[in-house]
């Protein structure tokens, strides 16, 4: 697709809610489209057709900004209602095209990846990345992947792109408690009934400023056929790159679901989570302990949200002073 040619692009995190989002609409006259139409550098308030109400502001001769409010079903309902009047969704864009003001490549990427990044750990980071690359003398895109003295891409890549933690475990085991805990609101069924959870709820959950994809598994039990509930549990854990598998106190077996879970997806971390600690010891071998009372007090979860981002974005790799390509996640 050329830069020229109608496109749209979607400058904010697509799958987590915001206040405001920001959608790029390239197009020679944008009134055809039944929009407002400032003239340059023109900040107006505007109707965008029947979908919501938002701010749209010219700040270059080639594109437009509209700002409609940050709810995922309004940014995919107005991308939808874009591509239908023939201006597609352009996955990536030319990030020196949407920042001319970029004093090089490198920051104009730098740009492009912090309206992507979803976690707050991202944003420090990312800032400093032109100084890092200017420190070696390399301002282009081209030049720095050459380089090899670099941080840790893989790892840091989880700071752009949210990876899959799994929550896996036998039925009423509180995993759903567990998520809601997180959260801070009601997003999975909880009862006292196995097989509550039929299918997987994912969430995006910010731990400790690392935002995740967080997904609630329906319980399992691989000493009965169950195979339901067991497929679409592992189904996760292929895809998983973090496996939190919850255990209650009573549970003497929990060996056997770890062999489960590690010949599915034998490269996923694997940590283990005994819940319901207020209830006494765990029979089976546990990394930490956690509990959630019905009056709101809770055991553990701060511990578990540091394990969690250490095990998948440790500190040392944040504290790593050398630069990093993070374009590759954009």
């Amino acid at each position: 697709m050329s830069l020229s040619s109608p496109h749209h692009t979607i400058e904010t995190p697509r799958t987590s809610i915001g206040a405001i989002a920001m959608i790029r609409v390239v197009h020679p006259d944008p009134g055809q489209l039944g929009m407002t139409n400032p003239r340059d550098r023109q900040v107006r308030l505007a109707k965008l057709w029947e979908i919501d109400e938002g701010v749209v502001v010219r700040w270059d001769p080639d594109s437009i900004m509209l700002m409609p409010h940050g709810g995922i079903a309004i940014v995919r309902a107005i991308s939808s209602k874009l591509s239908e009047l023939g201006v597609p969704l352009a996955e990536f864009d030319d990030p020196c095209a949407v920042y001319p003001e970029a004093d090089s490549e490198i920051e104009a990427y730098m740009l492009a990846a912090l309206a992507r990044a979803p976690s707050p750990l991202a944003i420090d980071l990312l800032l400093d990345q032109p100084r890092r690359w200017r420190a070696l003398g390399i301002d282009t895109i081209e030049r720095a992947n050459a380089e090899d003295d670099l941080s840790e891409g893989v790892v840091l890549s989880r700071l752009i792109e949210p990876v899959i933690v799994a929550a896996v475990g036998r039925a009423n085991v509180g995993k759903s408690t567990l998520i809601n805990a997180l959260v801070g609101e009601h997003v999975a069924l909880i009862a006292d009934l196995a097989g509550t959870t039929r299918d997987h709820v994912g969430v995006l959950v910010d731990l400790g400023g690392l935002v995740v994809r967080w997904i609630d598994t329906p319980g399992i039990d691989e000493r009965v056929e169950d195979g339901c509930e067991i497929n679409l549990a592992l189904g996760v854990v292929r895809r998983a790159d973090l496996i939190v598998h919850c255990v209650d106190s009573d549970d003497v077996d929990a060996r056997l679901d770890h062999r489960l879970f590690k010949a599915v997806r034998g490269d996923a971390q694997l940590l283990v989570v005994g819940t319901r600690a207020d209830l006494g010891e765990h029979q089976s071998g546990v990394d930490l302990r956690i509990s959630i009372n019905a009056d709101g007090s809770m055991l553990g979860i701060e511990s578990l949200v540091e394990r969690i981002s250490e095990r998948l974005v440790p500190a040392s790799a944040m504290a790593d002073p050398r630069p990093w390509r993070f374009w590759e996640q954009i």
